[in-house]
């Protein structure tokens, strides 16, 4: 049984090289100190020198929201391009690092540094072909920094143009790139053409510029697994993780060292604390249901592979490992749910068609059967020569078809960057008005100055619940009722009202309270508005009570609600609150706010691509507007439209929303 499945294979080492460099250089900051310091008293200077404080001391966010000020008042300087890329990077924002550069470039086109990072970001992206013509400028400017040509061998390893990398390591060195990692990139390349002996030579040579440096350990350990040296390896790995608990490559890498000696029991030790580091790494999940099989935990495997097909719907081992698994166990609907995914995924899967036959046998549906058992004689009959479509002749199939994502950056520890913690990926919430003052940072501000049917100039509006004392509402209510027991009910009364019970969460007095604002004003937009909005949580609340839920599940497309209103009544379905942003937009087509929320409540409709031309008209009305980017950015990536939501949420990163950076840790970069 445990003979049938097949491991993750070990890691290779860019991912350690990628740590330890970082692609700005020190100088280069400090030089841009220094023209700061010179230039103080220029607009912006204070922003530019806080900016770069906090780069220092990776800071990216707070980084971040300088550069942004001082981009404001001198849009024209292309340091501060340079410095925005740079804190992006270091977010791991690689679509809007090459932005900022690009822009840094056409602005002054004349400094390697910039094109190097550029180049950098552009590997990243796995846009090889113009990181590569960004290192021959950069080459062309600076042929003397060996820190460009470090950087260009790492791109040819991961080209797996091993020779040139090589090559590269060699210029580095001769220019004196400082620090241990050319050593280790040059390792690497040597191993990979199987020069052990060199490769050693060059980590030893690495840990003599820095014995702390625990990747050196991890990386000779691999040398040590393809020498067979099991034990020298699980040594090194141990000394890796000697120096850093939480370094999950080794971790794993010393599972799999064990789990060569068939020593179960601490290589799941080591899958386990790879996972309590880093939770989303599916590499890890998938591992630990291959030693729980081994020990005959079926169940518990289940639940790994269950982890693993989330993280990565279309891995198509998955499925078909966790169908044999629930075929032993008897769910046999379940194993043909399984088997009928891997072969949506992947036609051509002998294996599978065969074993839903077996499944469909167990199931009584002889005609399925039989109709899958001659395909499957189809299919080996074509391909003859590899009747094992999993095994035979595949000796790259994990490679090219288990697409997991192997992060290993610690995600649960306080020394983890705040783009690889965790993230609860939902959308952003609706905005709604409110009356009195609050915190400047918790509210949004809209003009509508000399527009009629508004209570005044300037709408205050918040995302954040709680901001008002519900001692506050209540004796605003009590205002406003006295004030409309004396003047009579005005438009204006019966509208504070209105939004004094709707922020006490008093649903039904709320919306009596709008429909009479409305029979006193039926122009008055900002009751429709906030009745529309009180329409949403009054349907939220019914949902709950129905124990009703319906999630945004990235990867995967949600399917449209059967029926998206709760009662026969149109004031409790979602249609009557569109019915309400539509009104809105007749009277003021120009209210960002309401395309917010009609993009808002369309896309828990299912209605994602109004949903998106919603978000896409508020972000028009108001360009800053970063939860309609981020929002967008979600839709997008749910509908798999990837790069234009990576987009959105490298622009909602810029503008604020640091939840973006998870996002796009997770989704953007395979």
């Amino acid at each position: 049984m445990f003979q049938k499945y097949t491991f993750i294979p070990n890691f290779f080492v860019i991912l350690s090289v990628q740590n330890i460099c970082m692609p700005i250089h020190l100088r280069f900051l400090l030089c841009l100190l220094l023209l700061q310091s010179i230039a103080s008293g220029q607009p912006g200077a204070d922003f530019r020198q806080s900016a770069v404080n906090h780069l220092r001391k990776g800071e990216y966010i707070e980084a971040l929201e300088y550069l942004n000020l001082a981009i404001q008042r001198e849009s024209n300087v292309p340091e501060l391009y340079f410095l925005r890329g740079y804190a992006k990077y270091g977010l791991d924002d690689y679509i809007g690092a090459e932005q900022d550069y690009s822009v840094s470039i056409d602005l002054s086109p004349y400094l390697a540094d910039v094109f190097t990072n550029r180049a950098i970001v552009r590997s990243q992206l796995q846009n090889f072909k113009g990181a590569m013509e960004d290192f021959d400028k950069a080459l062309a400017m600076d042929g003397s920094n060996g820190e460009i040509w470090f950087h260009r061998a790492r791109t040819n390893l991961i080209l797996k143009k091993h020779y040139s990398c090589i090559v590269d390591c060699k210029k580095a060195i001769q220019l004196h790139c400082p620090g241990e990692g050319v050593y280790i990139l040059k390792a690497s390349a040597e191993q990979e053409i199987k020069r052990y002996t060199e490769a050693i030579e060059d980590l030893d040579t690495a840990r003599k510029i820095n014995p702390q440096n625990g990747y050196i350990f991890s990386q000779r350990g691999l040398v040590w697994i393809e020498l067979t040296q099991v034990d020298s390896a699980i040594s090194d790995f141990s000394r890796a993780i000697a120096l850093d608990s939480s370094n999950t490559y080794a971790l794993f890498n010393r599972a799999l060292a064990y789990l060569k000696k068939s020593d179960r029991a601490p290589a799941l030790k080591d899958l386990n604390g790879v996972i309590r580091f880093s939770p989303y790494n599916s590499y890890a999940y998938y591992n630990r249901a291959i030693v729980l099989i081994g020990m005959n935990e079926k169940r518990g495997a289940i639940h790994d592979f269950d982890v693993v097909s989330k993280l990565d719907p279309k891995n198509i081992v998955t499925y078909y490992y966790r169908s044999k698994l629930k075929a032993e166990l008897h769910d046999y609907q379940g194993a043909l749910e399984d088997l009928n995914k891997a072969i949506e995924l992947l036609p051509d899967y002998t294996d599978a068609w065969y074993d839903r036959y077996e499944v469909k046998l167990k199931l009584k549906d002889s005609k399925g059967a039989q109709a899958d058992y001659r395909q499957a004689l189809e299919l080996t009959r074509k391909n003859h020569l590899n009747p094992d479509s999993l095994q035979a002749g595949r000796k790259d199939y994990l490679q090219s078809l288990v697409k997991l994502s192997g992060d290993f950056e610690e995600m649960n520890t306080m020394n983890s960057k705040l783009q690889n913690q965790a993230v609860d990926i939902q959308l952003k919430p609706m905005y709604s008005l409110i009356l009195w003052k609050a915190d400047y940072d918790k509210v949004k501000l809209w003009d509508v100055y000399k527009k009629e049917h508004y209570y005044t100039n300037i709408l205050f509006l918040t995302n954040e619940p709680g901001l008002i004392s519900d001692s506050l509402l209540r004796a605003e209510v009590n205002l406003q009722t006295h004030r409309i027991d004396s003047a009579g009910p005005s438009a204006d009364f019966l509208f504070r009202r209105a939004i004094s019970y709707y922020h006490l969460r008093n649903y039904d007095r709320a919306l009596g309270e709008f429909n009479a604002t409305l029979g006193a004003d039926s122009a008055y937009t900002a009751a429709w508005f906030s009745r529309a909005n009180a329409r949403y949580e009054l349907i939220q609340v019914i949902n709950s009570r129905d124990d009703y839920q319906q999630e945004l599940i990235l990867g995967k497309t949600a399917a449209k609600p059967q029926n998206p209103g709760i009662s026969s009544t149109l004031e409790h379905t979602y249609a009557a609150v569109i019915a309400d942003y539509d009104r809105v937009l007749a009277l003021d087509p120009g209210f960002a706010f309401a395309w917010y929320n009609r993009g808002y409540v369309n896309s828990k409709m299912g209605n994602y691509q109004a949903s998106i031309d919603d978000f896409s008209k508020a972000i028009e009305l108001r360009n800053d507007f970063a939860e309609a980017y981020y929002n967008r950015g979600l839709i997008n990536i749910l509908l798999s439209i990837n790069h234009q939501g990576c987009l959105d949420l490298s622009r909602a990163g810029e503008l604020g929303i640091t939840d973006a950076y998870k996002v796009m840790r997770r989704y953007c970069y395979k």
